[in-house]
């Protein structure tokens, strides 16, 4: 899930915090950053452009997560953009937009039009011939998207060699489907605790409760 130091989480910051959001610092691993490294402000400017325009212009989005995996990437340069062929597919139906690609995210001119391409309720951006944000209302939800972004963008990728065609689920049970996903299989409400726990299990995260 990660583009050696080109990724990053963020999350909103309460008023009572102080406002504004925590980034992972950029130019770090994944597994080089720990708590004291999580920033106001990252060292690359693509982070502070992409996360800054989305919580200016969503104030329902606490958390984002930003990646190029590998079947995201070829999703987003396909015309068709992200087909919805399996059961996890379903919670992004009618829930993702897209963003032309502009060049390496640097100015902050950008983030108005950034804002504009995702719209006031998606929660998927597919930003074209580059890769793709996913939102939350928490850290878990924002992941636990991605996780499952990426496995339906592989699921498609690899359809393509079938000279035989796609069986495609009917819009009438992607839309009862995609409702199913807003209440007990929300993303993050059931795997995000199981994470937590595996973390703590091999010892790489303090217990939370304790």
């Amino acid at each position: 899930m990660d583009d050696l130091v080109w990724n990053h989480i963020s999350a909103r910051l309460s008023e009572e915090h102080g406002g504004g959001y925590l980034v992972t610092p950029g130019l770090h691993m994944y597994e080089e950053i720990f708590p004291e490294n999580i920033v106001h402000s990252s060292e690359n400017i693509t982070a502070n452009v992409i996360h800054g325009a989305i919580y200016n212009a969503r104030p329902d989005v606490n958390a984002i997560v930003h990646i190029h995996t590998h079947a995201v990437c070829t999703v987003s340069v396909l015309p068709q953009g992200l087909q919805f062929l399996t059961q996890d597919a379903a919670q992004f139906y009618d829930s993702v937009a897209y963003h032309k690609w502009e060049g390496i995210s640097e100015d902050f001119d950008e983030q108005d039009r950034i804002a504009k391409s995702l719209g006031p309720s998606a929660m998927t951006l597919i930003m074209n011939n580059h890769g793709a944000c996913t939102l939350g209302k928490t850290v878990g939800e924002a992941w636990v998207r991605a996780y499952y972004l990426e496995r339906v963008a592989q699921v498609q990728v690899s359809s393509l060699a079938n000279s035989l065609g796609i069986v495609e689920p009917s819009e009438e049970v992607l839309k009862h489907a995609s409702k199913q996903y807003q209440g007990e299989y929300l993303p993050g409400v059931n795997e995000w605790p199981a994470l937590v726990r595996k973390l703590e299990k091999e010892g790489i995260l303090d217990p939370l409760d304790s």
